[in-house]
């Protein structure tokens, strides 16, 4: 390929980025790169020369990813921004997203990078169509066709009441050409949740003549969801009022996909797949709100411990350990109701609530899932490990200041259970 590529570096470790380097040209990039690791420094290299793609690591000592971000937008919002970082908060990864970074490489990770560059320069090129596209509408309706229908995304120039003057051809795998035919009203295939909202930008644009920026959803003949992002673009007429409307729509579906997947990443366990233990305590906390709305409710809480698993660690290796958690999640997950939340909340101990359980009946289910454990070995290729558990309950109360408390006493009653001999159930109230 040998195609060249500027490359701006955000980094302070001469060997990330060697690697980084060594990982673009693999890729077949000719690459002219500078690294960079001050906002001063930065702020120099952007204003020298012109730059095809800024990588960024999350944390440095005189320097981070969102300066770093918020710099780039000030000085160069067209190029990409990618973060290429260790380990980085996903709830931190999904905001800088939000606020214009194109995605996130894990340096572990660097073999996602090629298709993420050729993903950002492909649509970085397309942005720079449809902006020209934009400064170009002045300059006549077959110049302004001639452009629009090169480009993929969404164009459309709408009178003033919103119905449809001219649709770009890329409507047409979306809308049966019926649907988005000349004169027909364009809010219809907008999902009926978004569409008041959108005709009030809409109007505010026709009414001011200033455009706005507006996320909404198409739903489709299909049945299938299409999130998209718009421009609006006011036209006046030989007297001054505005007579049109240009709206320029970016099917950003896949962004939000990406978005969602970050999100649920940042509450999930990976080893597990169970909720991690910040989601586990935001759930425990909704639980006790609603005990102390409706004094009648009840709920418990069961603090579990796998027994002896520093004991399988040694003796059947760490990859065996990660076996048998997974197993006991598997195993707890095939016990509990819909209504109950698991989540593993640190090393091989797990919690659970369970809504609308007082104590005894609680502690009877705890009992089951402890049979039921010590009867269910883990399988491996040659062999089967044992396995059991210690199990504390606990029951909530509307006098608890906090979720945290009910977890404190559960804790206490898995410690008792523990220090009596392991594979038993107790109770603190």
């Amino acid at each position: 390929m040998n195609q060249p590529l500027r490359l701006l570096i955000v980094e302070d470790s001469a060997d990330y980025i060697d690697l980084l380097l060594h990982a673009v040209r693999s890729l077949g990039y000719s690459v002219v790169a500078e690294a960079v690791d001050t906002p001063a420094a930065m702020r120099a290299a952007l204003a020298r020369q012109e730059w095809d793609l800024i990588t960024s690591d999350h944390a440095m000592p005189e320097f981070s990813a969102p300066e770093a971000l918020s710099i780039a937008k000030t000085l160069r919002p067209d190029v990409p921004f990618i973060i290429v970082s260790g380990e980085i908060d996903l709830n931190l990864a999904v905001s800088l997203i939000k606020r214009g970074a194109q995605d996130y490489v894990r340096k572990s990770e660097l073999i996602r990078l090629g298709p993420v560059i050729e993903r950002e320069l492909r649509e970085a090129a397309l942005h720079r169509e449809r902006q020209l596209a934009a400064d170009k509408l002045h300059e006549g309706q077959a110049l302004f066709r001639a452009i629009v229908e090169k480009v993929g995304d969404l164009v459309a120039v709408l009178d003033t009441e919103g119905r449809r003057i001219y649709n770009s051809p890329s409507y047409g795998p979306l809308f049966r050409g019926e649907d988005i035919r000349q004169g027909s009203n364009s809010f219809l295939e907008i999902h009926p949740e978004d569409r008041e909202r959108i005709k009030e930008v809409f109007h505010r644009t026709v009414a001011t003549g200033v455009g706005e920026c507006a996320e909404f959803r198409f739903a489709l003949k299909d049945g299938v969801t299409r999130y998209m992002q718009s421009d609006g673009r006011a036209i006046r007429g030989a007297d001054g009022a505005v007579s049109k409307v240009v709206v320029v729509s970016r099917d950003i579906t896949e962004l939000k996909r990406r978005e969602t997947e970050l999100l649920e990443m940042a509450a999930t366990d990976i080893l597990t797949g169970l909720p991690n233990r910040r989601h586990f305590v935001a759930q425990l906390e909704q639980e006790s709100a609603r005990i102390l709305r409706d004094k009648g409710r009840c709920a418990s809480v069961l603090m579990l411990d796998a027994d002896h698993f520093k004991m399988i660690n040694d003796t059947f290796g760490h990859a065996a350990g990660d076996d048998v958690l997974r197993h006991l999640a598997t195993l707890m997950q095939n016990k509990l109701r819909k209504v109950d939340t698991v989540g593993r909340i640190g090393g091989e101990e797990f919690a659970l609530i369970l809504p609308g359980a007082a104590l005894p009946a609680a502690e009877a289910f705890a009992e089951r899932l402890r049979q039921y454990v010590a009867a269910t070995p883990v399988p491996q290729a040659d062999r089967t490990i044992p396995l059991t558990v210690s199990i504390g309950v606990a029951g909530m109360s509307a006098d608890d200041a906090n979720a945290d408390e009910v977890l404190t006493r559960a804790d206490r009653a898995l410690y008792r259970a523990k220090g009596s001999g392991r594979n038993m159930v107790a109770v603190e109230a």
